[in-house]
């Protein structure tokens, strides 16, 4: 038999030697077991000519998926072992097992492959292709398995059934050629004399179903009844996932009565789906009445149903509720897992229920169940949270001592909550622990420092580790790059900001319309208006839009300034290019013309701003009311502060100030 069609995949083989030189520290019986294939055992000659009917063999199915995948030099010797029992059901049924069991199978199932190619006496059938297509299909190699199937059929060979489409249109389906998938299966394999079977339909609307195109999904579903297939439970279950992450809920529960009524009936899986998405969305009345049809049906919730509705309550702000279904998951009998408890304890604390998250961890323990590193990551986080930064240092100890190894997640946390609370040497103690042990800080790390040093002033301290986060061969990102800007614009160390868009440009990442809002709000607060507004036309010419935030900085600025006219100019500027101004782009025009004693002018904004269905606020009233106040309008002040309250907003202790000011001046005058 020629192979030369392998070419390609005897490079793989040294690859394939390379990875399985460590020898495998697990014995032939954990992960595929030999015996179970080949080797005699003393047993009748009908026994060992049909393994399956082994317990052994059922045994080994068992634990072999659980099993850690078995190293690849090991996979080699027993593969051979099995070319020389020249059994091509075991070598099939090897090969579909060591995919099933190890991580990323594929190289050495190729390699295996190039020597069952290389075997004489062992003649291949669709099985033994459609395995090797499935896995070019995982690897995203369609180009493949059109090499594969086209060998296959030009060698003569026939099967009664499309099986052997079904890795390419499961691998175009992955590589989302859904559109090609369809071609497949209602023009090319009719063609060939292949009619396309309920899993090739099937195969087809789930990655449609992944894809989004639900509509198209339901065509495929017409033609398929329409070439007389019945859509089966995993066409209804697959068509009821997509319509659910579409958002399509009440289409999905209708499909539910079609399925029913077609003589199908749902399956957990099914209930599942429905209950999952339902919780996602928030409707967790729905959820319920679901789980109360399932239980009716004869289906009981099991533990990863229990785990979804908990999460659904607790996401809901329910956690009470999603307490008492722990205690309903316990007296069905199931035991809560490592999940149940980690959401439980991540909602509490996300709601600052610490001690009852506590409790959760006592009990959990108490269950043989130990928390992991995520456990105590979510319990040193809501620690944080709550202002405890001194308990979630003690917990980091404790999870120490547990021997578990804290990660870049459990560091980072501390480091952010420290630095916020202006602890910053402590925070520098972490980072120094969390080296000794291993753990090189991240980008997160480091930016975390950037923005905790900024924020305590030692800009400096900042710059020295964006030099260290370089050196480490960190690519600084555009939130270290803008964290920087921001802050030496706050404090006036403007050419120090312009330095970093420069070296930031200069690295690859091109500033946004945040560093660039950033730079304008720091220019304005250094009274460099003229060079703010050279930045706002540099900001069009390099494409980016300008956004609310962009022009009432601007108009702020400028109408501090007393210059009105050029605020206006960029409110023209900023209508013109789609930016209508929101309340508070009204507040600065109305204060800045109050400020100016355009009061007139500031009453036409109002009316402006009321007439493009804004609401004015309790800022627009109080601006006014100082205004008319300071310009001596006293009547129309009063009239406005009768308004004001008139709508529920509170004049604050400045306004009562301004009006019995205006109104002992007005007094005088008198």
């Amino acid at each position: 038999m020629s192979t030369s069609f392998l070419a390609p995949f005897f490079s793989i083989s040294p690859l394939a030697s390379q990875l399985s030189q460590s020898q495998s520290p697990y014995a032939s019986c954990r992960g595929l077991c030999l015996v179970c294939y080949a080797l005699p055992h003393s047993k009748s000659q009908s026994e060992r000519a049909n393994p399956r009917r082994r317990p052994h063999w059922k045994e080994e199915n068992r634990r072999r998926r659980k099993a850690d995948a078995i190293s690849n030099q090991e996979a080699i010797h027993q593969f051979d072992q099995l070319l020389g029992a020249k059994n091509l059901r075991q070598i099939n049924q090897y090969l579909k097992d060591y995919t099933k069991t190890s991580r990323n199978p594929y190289p050495t199932v190729f390699s295996l492959f190039t020597r069952l190619i290389q075997s004489e006496g062992i003649d291949l059938n669709e099985y033994t292709y459609e395995i090797l297509m499935d896995c070019c299909a995982r690897m995203n190699q369609v180009s493949l398995i059109f090499g594969f199937l086209g060998r296959y059929l030009k060698e003569g060979r026939r099967v009664n059934n499309a099986i052997i489409f079904s890795p390419i249109l499961k691998g175009l389906c992955w590589e989302k050629r859904t559109g090609e998938a369809i071609t497949m299966v209602l023009y090319k394999m009719p063609k060939l004399g292949y009619i396309p079977d309920v899993v090739s339909y099937n195969i087809v609307i789930n990655g449609l179903c992944k894809n989004g195109e639900i509509d198209k999904a339901m065509d495929i579903v017409d033609v398929m009844i329409s070439k007389g297939y019945d859509p089966n439970v995993v066409t209804y279950n697959t068509l009821i996932k997509g319509l659910c992450k579409n958002g399509e809920t009440d289409k999905a529960l209708d499909f539910v009565d079609v399925m029913i009524s077609k003589g199908y009936d749902p399956n957990v899986v099914t209930y599942s789906t429905l209950i999952n998405w339902l919780c996602e969305n928030g409707e967790i009345n729905k959820a319920m009445d679901i789980v109360d049809v399932m239980i009716s049906k004869g289906y009981d919730p099991d533990v990863v149903t229990y785990n979804t509705l908990i999460k659904g309550l607790c996401k809901n702000g329910e956690t009470n509720k999603a307490l008492d279904f722990l205690d309903v998951m316990i007296s069905k009998g199931y035991d809560p897992n490592v999940v149940t408890y980690s959401t439980l304890i991540n909602w509490l604390c996300e709601n600052g229920e610490i001690n009852k998250a506590m409790d959760i961890i006592d009990f959990m323990v108490s269950k043989g169940h130990e928390p992991n590193v995520v456990t105590y990551n979510t319990l040193i986080k809501g620690l944080c949270n709550n202002g405890e930064t001194g308990k979630a240092l003690d917990f980091l100890d404790v999870m120490i001592s547990k021997g578990y190894d804290p990660n870049v997640v459990t560091y980072t946390t501390l480091i952010n909550w420290l630095c916020e609370n202006g602890k910053i040497d402590k925070a520098m103690d972490i980072v120094d622990f969390m080296v000794s042990k291993g753990h090189e800080p991240n980008v997160v790390t480091y930016n975390t420092l950037i923005k905790g040093l900024c924020k305590n002033g030692e800009t400096g301290k900042a710059l020295d580790f964006l030099d260290v986060m370089i050196s480490k061969g960190y690519d600084p990102n555009i939130v270290t790059y803008s964290t920087l800007a921001n802050w030496l614009c706050e404090y006036g160390e403007i050419d120090k900001a312009m330095d970093i868009v420069d070296f930031m440009a200069s690295k690859g990442h091109e500033p946004n319309v945040v560093t660039y809002n950033t730079l304008i709000k720091g220019l304005c607060n250094s009274g460099e208006i003229n060079k703010a507004l050279d930045f706002l036309d540099v900001m069009i010419s390099k494409g980016y839009d300008p956004n609310i935030v962009t022009y009432t900085t601007l108009i702020n600025w400028l109408c501090e300034n007393g210059e009105i006219e050029k605020a206006m100019d960029i409110v023209d500027v900023m209508i013109s290019k789609g930016n209508e101004p929101n309340v508070v782009t009204y507040n600065t025009l109305i204060k800045g013309l109050c400020n100016n004693g355009e009061t007139d002018k500031a009453l036409d904004f109002l009316d402006v701003l009321i007439s493009k269905g804004h609401e004015p606020d309790a800022v627009t009233y109080n601006t006014l009311i100082a205004g008319l106040c300071k310009k001596g309008e006293i009547e129309k002040a009063m009239n406005f502060l009768d308004v004001m309250i008139s709508k529920g907003l509170d004049p604050n202790t400045m306004t009562y100030c301004t009006l019995i000011e205006g109104l002992c001046k007005e007094a005088e005058i008198q």
